[in-house]
């Protein structure tokens, strides 16, 4: 199971250095290394019963420092609701069936006033990667020209510069 998410389709549209064209999101926004196919997409999306246990909805996680990537489930498909707790969880596949593993570490959601990207709404800076132990350095989303977390070679490009 990869650590990141990466399209390997041989047809997938691209720029003219190769790297893969990524169509924007309507609520997040997704980017790409041009150098390793890395691709993030801040979105959440609606639930799944087909996973074991059934959510309502989720979002993704990822450290900047070990390119860990964690689902977070949330209770409803709209998206998380102010003062949620959500367990950063690794994501399996077994007999078709997608499993959650829980790792015992939280994120928790505000619905802020002042939050000026979806990053903003999350309590990030005070939470510990369950894979590298480093403190700080999840995120929920990238902006265009940061740092490839997976090569640490390049400079993402996104669908938005926010």
């Amino acid at each position: 199971m990869p650590r990141y998410f990466a399209t390997t389709l041989p047809d997938a549209p691209r720029y003219a250095d190769g790297a893969l064209r990524i169509m924007g999101s309507l609520w997040g926004s997704a980017c790409v290394c041009p150098n390793c196919d890395f691709f993030f997409s801040s979105d959440h999306s609606h639930g799944s019963y087909r996973t074991e246990p059934p959510m309502g909805g989720y979002c993704h996680a990822v450290c900047d420092d070990c390119a860990a990537v964690f689902m977070l489930p949330t209770r409803d498909a709209r998206g998380p609701h102010d003062g949620e707790r959500m367990e950063l969880c690794v994501v399996s596949d077994q007999e078709g069936r997608t499993v959650l593993q829980g790792t015992g570490i939280c994120l928790e959601y505000y619905e802020l006033p002042q939050a000026a990207t979806w990053s903003d709404r999350f309590t990030l800076a005070g939470t510990i990667c369950p894979a590298c132990d480093a403190m700080g350095l999840l995120k929920m989303e990238f902006r265009d020209g940061d740092d490839c977390p997976a090569c640490k070679q390049a400079k993402l490009r996104g669908d938005r510069a926010a």
